[in-house]
């Protein structure tokens, strides 16, 4: 690992795993990691650049053994605040994995947008996209502080998914949630 004085560091990585399963799972549609013990390894590079900055990321590639396969794994958060009150990140994950029970890929994509209106008030925004379930979520988070010890939080999430896979997503869970917090002092 090399850091420098911005924060910003370069990671080289090896990673050694031992898992038992005690029982087969299903790890992608047909797909199936039967009970037994595994012992696998890979090595992943990282670049992770000072958060202080207006343009930050965290970036690593990894390969190497999965279970009695192999896998690529791209991870990236990339982060742009051009101003105090704005924050806007995109971030996602791709995996290539090659089983010999079979191969696939799996990618989960999300995207951020915070917003500061003054000390009081904000809102944070998240949606999130899996290519695995076909789904899409979106969580939205409307909060008011006022002062120390008082609190009113507005949530509302959301999420489609295409269940034929048709390209068409539907919604299959909403909902609204509505929080106040006071502390009493004395």
């Amino acid at each position: 690992e090399i850091e420098n004085q911005s924060a910003d560091v370069l990671e080289l990585s090896h990673f050694i795993f031992e898992e038992r399963l005690t029982e087969s799972f299903e790890i992608s549609d047909g797909v199936v990691i039967p009970a037994g013990t595994y012992s696998y390894d890979h090595a992943c590079l990282t670049l992770v650049t000072g958060q202080q900055r207006d343009i930050a990321t965290g970036t690593s590639i990894c390969a190497g053994g999965f279970y009695d396969g192999r896998i690529f794994s791209f991870e990236t958060e990339n982060t742009w605040r051009p101003s105090m009150h704005l924050r806007l990140a995109l971030s996602g994950e791709y995996n290539d994995v090659h089983l010999p029970q079979g191969n696939f890929i799996t990618r989960l994509l999300r995207v951020n947008v915070d917003v500061a209106f003054n000390t009081a008030w904000s809102w944070e925004n998240f949606l999130q996209y899996d290519n695995d379930s076909e789904t899409i979520g979106v969580n939205s988070i409307l909060r008011w502080i006022p002062r120390a010890g008082r609190e009113m939080v507005l949530a509302v999430n959301s999420q489609q998914q295409d269940f034929d896979r048709d390209g068409r997503f539907r919604s299959y869970t909403a909902d609204a949630t509505l929080k106040l917090s006071y502390t009493f002092r004395f």
